[in-house]
């Protein structure tokens, strides 16, 4: 994507907020600024990333303030994920050794990302481990945070060979605590979830998350029983050939993806090494479920 491209679509998303890429590009400054009055969190932040702060946050300030804050100060919290993303961790090379677990690098029409996720094989391993799923989707949405325009994401996965053992060790918290953390760091708007193939477990689990998660976002996962109806919801030359589409591969998507991870390498480092001085917090943490409350430091346990 060039810079003028990136420029085009940011002003069509700032648009949809009632706001335009240059009140956007003034608004950066405004957290720039913000940010140099907040001692405790680090400075990993360039401009693009404060873009897409706001586009996800339909362009208010005081929202992206909040989520910029979480996006650092959810780290200690959650060390299981963020402090084991690195893509030079051994990890990720058993992970895509089994799995794909990619993007599309051009956006929908309406300016969602398309990320796929299919099993490589007949069956997972028993080692397989759905913790490192999590992993792997934030080291990419990392990446996206400084290089992309992110206004929000449609997933694609189809379960085929996922087993038994493995299906039970996907449990309605760790899905549940996956999604808060994916809306209240990244700040990410999943506009749909395309599942196929769905094994009986998993089925179980979607019925659980009805009673914990929010009506709206329920009504986002669409649960299919072939490959063909994805084609009524996303355009054929977006959809990879292993979804019966038209477009790239997931192992041409994956190849692209990893270049990426090497050029990024030096990004992972530099979170890795993030460390938060509640100590020189201006002003007191708010109530939360996630963070937890002012002088209380709460622990996500990811089950």
């Amino acid at each position: 994507m060039t810079s003028q491209d990136q420029q085009r679509i940011f002003d069509k998303a700032a648009r949809q907020f009632n706001s335009n890429i240059k009140a956007l590009d003034e608004d950066v400054l405004r957290l720039e600024k913000w940010l140099k009055t907040q001692p405790h969190l680090p400075n990993l932040l360039d401009q693009n990333c404060l873009r897409n702060f706001l586009i996800l946050n339909k362009c208010s300030i005081e929202i992206a303030k909040q989520k910029v804050d979480n996006y650092y100060s959810i780290r200690p919290k959650i060390p299981e994920i963020a402090y084991t993303m690195n893509p030079k961790l051994p990890f990720h090379k058993e992970f895509n050794s089994v799995v794909y677990l990619v993007n599309h690098p051009q956006l929908t029409d309406d300016l969602y990302k398309l990320t796929f996720f299919k099993i490589k094989g007949e069956s997972l391993p028993d080692s397989y481990e759905p913790i490192d799923f999590v992993k792997k989707f934030s080291s990419i949405q990392e990446m996206r945070l400084r290089d992309d325009v992110m206004c929000g994401d449609v997933v694609v996965a189809d379960f085929r060979g996922l087993p038994l053992n493995i299906a039970l060790k996907i449990t309605p918290m760790l899905v549940y605590k996956s999604v808060i953390l994916y809306e209240r760091t990244v700040s990410a708007r999943l506009k749909a979830v395309h599942a196929v193939n769905l094994v009986p477990p998993l089925m179980n689990i979607i019925r659980a998350l009805k009673s914990v998660i929010k009506p709206k976002l329920f009504e986002r996962l669409h649960v299919h029983s072939e490959l063909d109806d994805l084609k009524k919801f996303i355009r054929p030359d977006l959809l990879p050939v292993d979804f019966g589409g038209e477009g790239l591969s997931l192992q041409e998507l994956e190849d692209a993806l990893e270049e990426k991870y090497r050029k990024n390498q030096d990004l992972f480092d530099r979170l890795d090494k993030i460390k938060i001085d509640e100590t020189l917090r201006p002003t007191k943490l708010e109530n939360s479920d996630v963070l937890g409350y002012y002088g209380s430091f709460k622990k996500i346990e990811i089950d």
